[in-house]
């Protein structure tokens, strides 16, 4: 059976022979890893010459040894930023725990930091970069390996669903396409039966979540989950795309320029310094909410249907404090 392995996995067994005492050739060596024994001689000379490995070749042995001690650790592989970089990721990745392949990845990468000095400064990354940690509370690991196991086996899956916009529960059979993690924030993107249509479900509001192992589906061949989230405004889907511009004052035109809310988006510039956002999205409760939150620094110029749903929103808030009473909502 085939024995290659790349130039690491060689040095490791190069080194392991070293350290038994076995006197290894490159004839020997390469028989066992089915290579050119050219190639186990620019190993041996990559230890010795960029290593420092002291390595030698004993003529009455017919193979090499280690005139002296020495540890043949991957570290040696990395520079200072690489190591550094690595035990960033060993910390930013301590705030996901829970999340998909965790403990995997954590793994991984403690069978490396083993063997890093312990004279590396652990400091220095975090002296200079900081990192958010998550604001919402992670769904449960069971929650992750179900929705996995349904996705890879096309099986349907039974949810217990707590409904943002009524507070209610609702139970569903959802044919799941894909795990996106977008904002903060876990979402399923499948069928949903009970709708009859494409939706996006936040993990954390899922209750219950049943594998329905007798319940194999085909998956649709025009459904596109990648399209469908270039579709979705703030991760909320509607019916038919519509077309909408939105005009922002010259205060808030630098804000908007230069970040990217939607894959559709192009932008207009104006003669006074605002600028006119064009997107092509179908959830248009979710632009209005969006919009709102920029209050008079943001006006809606199409389509009329959004003009009508901000009008009716600013005069439901202006009538919350039309009063003047102070007391807040009534």
């Amino acid at each position: 059976m085939a024995q290659s392995r790349p130039p690491l996995a060689r040095m490791y067994r190069i080194d392991e022979q070293l350290r038994a005492g076995r006197y290894p050739n490159c004839t020997g060596l390469a028989r066992h890893f089915e290579v050119n024994a050219k190639t186990i001689q620019r190993d041996i000379d990559y230890m010795r010459l960029m290593l420092g490995a002291p390595i030698a070749y004993d003529q009455k042995q017919r193979g090499f040894h280690y005139e002296g001690e020495w540890r043949f650790l991957p570290s040696m592989f990395l520079d200072e930023r690489e190591a550094k970089a690595l035990m960033a990721t060993k910390k930013v990745l301590s705030q996901y725990v829970g999340t998909p392949y965790y403990q995997e990845i954590g793994r991984a990468l403690d069978k490396v930091l083993q063997y890093l000095p312990d004279t590396l400064p652990e400091g220095g990354f975090f002296d200079v970069y900081s990192f958010a940690r998550p604001s919402s509370e992670q769904p449960e690991s069971s929650i992750f390996t179900t929705l996995e196991d349904a996705i890879r086996q096309h099986l349907k899956v039974h949810i217990t669903y707590d409904a943002l916009t009524t507070g209610q529960q609702s139970e569903r059979i959802v044919r799941p396409y894909r795990l996106h993690y977008a904002d903060d924030t876990w979402y399923l993107i499948g069928h949903c039966e009970l709708r009859d249509e494409a939706r996006a479900f936040v993990l954390r509001r899922m209750r219950k979540v049943k594998l329905l192992d007798k319940q194999p589906f085909t998956p649709d061949p025009g459904f596109n989950p990648d399209a469908y989230l270039d579709r979705m405004f703030r991760f909320i889907s509607g019916g038919h795309d519509k077309s909408i511009r939105i005009r922002f004052s010259p205060r808030q035109s630098a804000w908007i320029r230069e970040r990217r809310w939607h894959q559709s988006q192009q932008i207009e510039e104006n003669g006074d310094g605002s600028i006119d956002l064009m997107l092509n999205v179908s959830a248009l409760d979710a632009v209005r909410s969006w919009v709102m939150q920029y209050g008079g620094d943001a006006e809606v110029i199409e389509p009329e249907e959004l003009r009508g749903m901000v009008l009716k929103e600013a005069d439901t808030i202006a009538g919350m404090y039309g009063s003047g009473n102070g007391n807040g909502v009534n």
